[in-house]
């Protein structure tokens, strides 16, 4: 950097800077055009600034946190419900709402059954071939709350999938093919087995490979440790979320802050434990993607009414969450390939096993914790016609494939660690920008950057509606000629005709 001051320089040439930018470079007011924003390493430059500066560098202060104002009326951490949702601050979901809360065009599959007449899932959840399903509240029905509960409505609480639709199958590995030829997007396996032969692991592979191949991403909670396999332990390989192409999580702390000295406090954020204080043991292994929140968590209770609620538990809950997620990254760009979901999810994570805590599962808790926020912005800039991407101090040596290059902009990497197997493929329209780090890959890794002027930012309309439901049913009453036409799932527009002197038409 050079400016029109020779002191100046000498100060800068002594400090990293990994961004300087003004902080509006579109305005047309003098003043607003002298602001500029930097970011720093060392906060000594700030001091040496000031110290020498301060006449002609005015008001040098540290860029002020942006405060979000969306937060629905039923997010309970905020005291609009009756439980505590602490989990969706610690993976930033009021920040993500900011950008998206979703769409209902975005379709979650949940691989299980789920009772679609819930009262924070009715109107917004259906069955995969029809049906009204089960009344009951089941695990599916708790999972699926999980990653798209009605929020926003007063009711029970939210979930960070929001705005997404649901749509359910039970059936196990049967039921994930079936979604995937549906046209769902992503598909939540809150389920699945360790003690397996290898031809039903094989059986898994093959299954997972058919509905990945369809485009879809496939995710699967990771196991409950020794309670979901206790003869192997909780390193245990748990299918299908080990099996290929599919982002298996697992989950950690999200209440109180790290080092909490009450001994009541065992669910301190980001700390990973094998057990707790209510005996839920996790499961942690080199298979593992990412980690999300389902320590002591506050679900709906199997088998009771809408709206019980109570303390729970487990990598069942942890998953939908991720699943949520990635509704609102394909709300904001629904042109992303499945690879690219699962590279921006763990590009934008928050790495927690070099915290001395979790030291003894280092490179099993996959790229670290969910953070939604960083996820869905990031899916977000690579929508903007002039967006930046931004991937910032990883540390990446797994022999994983991260792929970026359904047409960012520009891609800045900056302080990054890359070593051994690591397979990235960056793609951009205008430019790529190594700012800063070690990117020595080794046998088996590589660093695959090109700038590509013809890619096109695509235009991706769902692929899929809310329901494979093709006719309507029309109701009159004909002493006052009002018309009720239910469903509107429906595949094409809806035709009325051959109805005379209608005075009311009612469409739900």
């Amino acid at each position: 950097m050079k400016f029109d001051n020779l002191e100046l320089d000498k100060i800068f040439k002594d400090y990293k800077v990994n961004d300087f930018k003004r902080s509006f470079p579109t305005s047309n007011t003098y003043f607003l055009q002298t602001i500029f924003e930097f970011e720093i390493e060392d906060e000594n430059l700030i001091k040496q600034l000031k110290m020498y500066f301060s006449n002609t560098l005015i008001n040098i202060e540290k860029k002020p946190k942006i405060e979000f104002l969306y937060i629905p009326n039923d997010f309970s951490a905020s005291g609009g419900s009756i439980f505590d949702q602490e989990e969706l601050n610690y993976i930033r979901a009021p920040e993500a709402w900011d950008i998206s809360v979703g769409d209902s065009n975005v379709v979650l599959g949940i691989s299980e059954s789920v009772n679609i007449t819930h009262s924070d899932l009715i109107g917004k959840s259906d069955i995969l071939g029809g049906g009204s399903g089960s009344s009951f509240n089941g695990h599916g029905t708790g999972v699926a709350l999980f990653a798209a509960a009605n929020t926003d409505n007063n009711t029970g609480g939210s979930a960070i999938g929001f705005n997404s639709f649901i749509r359910s199958r039970s059936g196990g590995v049967n039921a994930v093919i079936q979604l995937a030829q549906d046209g769902v997007k992503v598909i939540n396996m809150s389920w699945g087995l360790c003690n397996l032969s290898q031809f039903s692991i094989n059986n898994y592979e093959l299954a997972m490979q058919e509905a990945s191949d369809e485009g879809t991403v496939l995710v699967a909670a990771a196991g409950n440790g020794i309670f979901s396999c206790s003869t192997f332990g909780p390193e245990a390989y748990h299918y299908p979320a080990t099996n290929k192409n599919v982002i298996s999580v697992t989950a950690s702390g999200h209440k109180y802050p790290l080092y909490d000295p009450n001994p009541g406090h065992t669910n301190q954020k980001d700390r990973f434990e094998i057990t707790d204080s209510s005996i839920l043991t996790l499961t942690y292994n080199d298979s593992i993607d990412i980690v999300a929140p389902g320590r002591q968590v506050y679900a709906q209770v199997e088998g009771q009414s809408d709206g019980t609620y109570a303390v729970d538990g487990g990598t069942s809950y942890a998953a939908p969450i991720v699943v949520g997620t990635i509704g609102l990254m394909y709300d904001v760009n629904y042109c992303l390939e499945k690879e690219e979901v699962e590279s921006i999810l763990k590009l934008s994570s928050v790495v927690i096993d070099t915290i001395p805590e979790n030291l003894p599962y280092y490179g099993k808790l996959g790229a670290g914790r969910l953070d939604a926020y960083e996820a869905v912005k990031m899916a977000n800039d690579m929508a903007q016609p002039l967006g930046t991407v931004e991937v910032k101090n990883r540390i990446l040596y797994r022999p994983w494939f991260y792929k970026l290059d359904t047409a960012p902009y520009e891609i800045k990497m900056i302080n990054n660690d890359v070593s051994g197997g690591s397979k990235l493929k960056f793609r951009a329209r205008n430019n790529i920008e190594i700012v800063s780090g070690d990117y020595t890959p080794t046998t088996g890794g590589y660093i695959d950057l090109q700038i590509d002027e013809n890619l096109q930012l695509n235009d991706c309309p769902p692929s899929t509606s809310q329901s494979s439901q093709s006719s309507v049913n029309i109701e009159n009453n004909s002493l006052n000629n009002k018309f009720l036409v239910t469903p509107t799932l429906v595949k094409s527009d809806v035709l009325i005709e051959n109805i005379q002197k209608v005075e009311n038409l009612n469409i739900i």
